[in-house]
């Protein structure tokens, strides 16, 4: 059987990426003696069923009815309003959930749902800690397939557009699909961002160096994504919740042996916004404010601690 050969011009890892073990890395440490960083990220994407000339989607999209995750056909409004449930209903109850717990949250805006639902931006200006830009649609996502100009041309767009229609200051990146090029993380450092989460690299964030000197990693994992484990992976929700306290636990009982850790906590309107999982959300939140070895802050806030 023969190997397979990469193209002379691939690339085949992040090139910014100091790639070292964290046995071999000081110990991070966190203010006090907390044990773990928890930062929670809420996700308001829409989905735009007419795409724009040019643009690049994914292949596949998560959601819908049934277990079809190929892409929405045009038109088809069933799939198409699970994620605008997330917009109308699921990202309201998700703060909801997280001003009653004192967790912060940041909420993570594209460009379309900002420039095309009513209220939203404003909305959730008036209640996130931080505000985070999502590109330009839940499946307008960056492609190698662009050229440098249009891929600054995109960060760009999306940057600005977030950030007049909340009214708010924009340092966080987090792109529809995780998706992005080589050239990336150097693009939204030129752009002004102070971190990204598309990466689940580590758990502790990390601050690239290079042409991306400035900008920190703050891992999302996708194990502890509530879309990735209730619809890619189909886990029930009891099951969910057991995984999150059991990520919890023991983050907090490898602190002791290699430094302060930090879990990146990604959650969908759409999925755990959903009454049937919003329970899960509530006592998950309510045992991270009360957990004498957590420190609850932003994605932002954790860019800040980084090294």
């Amino acid at each position: 059987m023969s190997l397979i050969s990469h193209p002379a011009d691939a690339t085949v890892f992040a090139p910014d990426l100091p790639r070292v073990y964290d046995a071999h890395r000081p110990a991070w440490a966190l203010p006090g003696t907390k044990k773990l960083v928890v930062s929670v990220l809420l996700h308001a994407p829409s989905y735009q069923d007419d795409l724009p000339d040019g643009a690049f989607s994914p292949t596949s999209m998560q959601g819908g009815v049934g277990r079809d995750t190929s892409e929405p056909r045009h038109g088809q409004v069933a799939r198409l309003s699970q994620w605008d449930f997330g917009l109308t209903t699921g990202i309201w109850r998700l703060l909801d959930i997280a001003d009653r717990a004192g967790v912060p949250v940041a909420v993570a805006l594209d460009e379309f749902g900002a420039r095309t639902v009513p209220g939203l931006a404003r909305g959730v200006a008036a209640r996130a800690d931080e505000i985070v830009v999502r590109g330009a649609g839940a499946n307008v996502i960056l492609s190698p397939e662009m050229d440098a100009a249009a891929e600054r041309a995109y960060i760009g767009r999306a940057r600005d557009a977030v950030q007049r229609l909340t009214g708010r200051e924009a340092t966080g990146w987090f792109g529809p699909e995780r998706a992005g090029t080589s050239r990336t993380t150097a693009l939204l450092r030129e752009a002004g961002f102070g971190w990204f989460g598309d990466w689940p690299v580590d758990e502790r964030p990390v601050a690239l160096t290079g042409a991306s000197d400035g900008l920190v990693a703050v891992p999302h994992p996708l194990e502890t994504e509530d879309m990735f484990e209730l619809y890619a992976r189909g886990i029930v929700a009891a099951d969910y919740e057991e995984l999150l306290t059991a990520t919890v636990d023991q983050l907090i009982a490898d602190a002791d042996i290699v430094g302060a850790r930090h879990l990146g906590l990604s959650l969908f309107g759409w999925v755990s916004g959903q009454a049937c999982f919003a329970d899960v959300v509530e006592r998950t939140f309510r045992m991270l404010a009360a957990h004498p070895d957590v420190l609850l802050a932003t994605p932002g806030g954790v860019a800040e601690l980084a090294e």
